[in-house]
């Protein structure tokens, strides 16, 4: 009894629990097609087993023709993890099914050893369509145009394989299919990663090592016969896949995590934590570039009051509003922050003047005069706005703060839309 495929079978078991652990933590769609791919070779390897031990019997053609079926859907689904076209899960799956049945049941009559050329044709020109009916679609590239390079590369690779087939080379075909199928399935993840980052750049090149593995098996068995490799050998590159995946999802969550220790979860902005270095930056600069630089102090004026009658959600809202507004009026260089409650900062690094700064606050104000809606109802709210100056108002971090803070406060005591500490003017050099 040949039992050389059970490790295999064992550490894609392994695998396969290891992703279905993930997918209940983090529930992304793309790990949920990842885990339906191991789970395919899973059942691959199980075909092998019993087509390696059933003998010369329709039991061991049935079992091989379910062995390389499940090969092909496992990069089907690998590469519909990382395809752009997302649908509702049913319906993705039903799509991805119905693409796939003229490429599987192309592998189906190899199995079984089907000479009808008629027959392989009609299956290639039926693959060809439903590929392209799958890849429909799908969001626009960075110049604004569908991605139309995927008609020609999926038409080219079912010409290559009408050809093969025409030259009555089945087995090659195969071979072809596979090939070019877990190449995809490289490319996808690449491209269907977030960034670009070494996990990915590993998964990737590991996807095309197995894509390699089905052309270098069968050149050597063809002109090299006497050399033998073990099974290991080839099966290294899924497990180095593996690695890869789980290696991304570990870089992400650790990236994740930096992002949130770094920014304010309600409205995505960077937080104190960010500001005071960036401060601590924006001053070193300055100093040596003898420049200037501002520091905003923004406090929103009576928003208590708002999220007392409408209701924390709408305090929620209104926040966020207010960052996006804020952000948007602010320049490309410029730092904004949520320092905690209704507490916003700004730094303004190359400015020529006070003026400058004035101008900066000017439309700031008049970001926040256009309210934002939350439930059908418009909400508007004012800030008030406190400016201190590099090196007018001050020579280091806590000074220049100081100032800003005390001139916010002036200003809501006053009622003015902003102010600056002119008494403090100069008086920190």
């Amino acid at each position: 009894m040949d039992l050389s495929v059970v490790p295999d079978f064992l550490a894609i078991g392994g695998l396969v629990l290891v992703f279905a652990s993930l997918l209940r933590r983090t529930r992304q769609t793309r790990l949920r097609y990842w885990l339906v791919g191991w789970i395919l070779l899973l059942v691959h390897i199980a075909a092998q087993l019993l087509n390696r031990n059933a003998g010369a019997s329709a039991v061991a053609d049935a079992a091989l023709a379910m062995s390389l079926s499940m090969l092909l859907l496992a990069s089907v689904a690998f590469i519909w993890a990382g395809n752009d076209v997302r649908r509702a899960w049913s319906r993705d799956l039903s799509v991805t099914l119905l693409a796939t049945v003229p490429d599987v049941a192309f592998f189906v009559c190899a199995a079984y050893g089907v000479q009808s050329m008629p027959t392989y044709l009609g299956l290639t020109v039926a693959g060809v369509m439903t590929t392209l009916w799958t890849f429909r679609g799908g969001r626009r590239d960075t110049d604004g145009r569908y991605r139309l390079w995927r008609l020609p590369c999926i038409v080219a690779a079912y010409v290559i394989q009408a050809g093969l087939v025409l030259h009555g080379l089945i087995e090659v075909a195969l071979i072809w299919m596979l090939f070019w199928h877990y190449l995809a399935a490289a490319f996808f993840f690449h491209r269907g990663a977030p960034q670009s980052t070494v996990g990915v750049l590993f998964t990737t090149l590991s996807f095309v090592a197995w894509a390699a593995v089905f052309p270098v098996a069968y050149a050597l068995q063809m002109f090299l016969p006497a050399v033998k490799l073990e099974n290991e050998v080839w099966n290294l590159p899924k497990f180095l896949v593996a690695t890869g995946m789980i290696f991304t999802l570990l870089e992400e969550q650790i990236g994740l995590a930096e992002h949130a220790s770094m920014h304010d979860a309600l409205t995505g902005l960077p937080n104190r934590r960010v500001f005071v270095e960036r401060l601590e930056t924006a001053l070193a600069q300055a100093r040596n570039a003898h420049g200037r630089f501002a520091v905003l102090v923004i406090d929103l004026d009576d928003f208590k009051r708002i999220n007392d009658s409408l209701g924390h959600a709408a305090g929620d809202a209104l926040l966020q509003s207010v960052a996006k507004l804020l952000q948007a009026s602010v320049r490309g260089g410029d730092t904004l922050a949520r320092l905690g409650g209704d507490e916003f900062a700004a730094i303004l690094p190359d400015l020529p003047d006070r003026a400058a700064a004035e101008r900066v606050i000017g439309k700031l104000e008049s970001a926040l005069a256009a309210g934002t809606d939350f439930q059908g109802r418009l909400l508007t709210i004012s800030a008030s706005i406190g400016c201190s100056l590099y090196p007018d108002d001050g020579l280091d971090e806590t000074r220049l703060y100081a100032i800003a803070d005390r001139a916010m406060y002036t200003s809501k005591l006053e009622g003015r839309p902003h102010a600056s500490d002119p008494d403090e003017s100069g008086s920190g050099r």
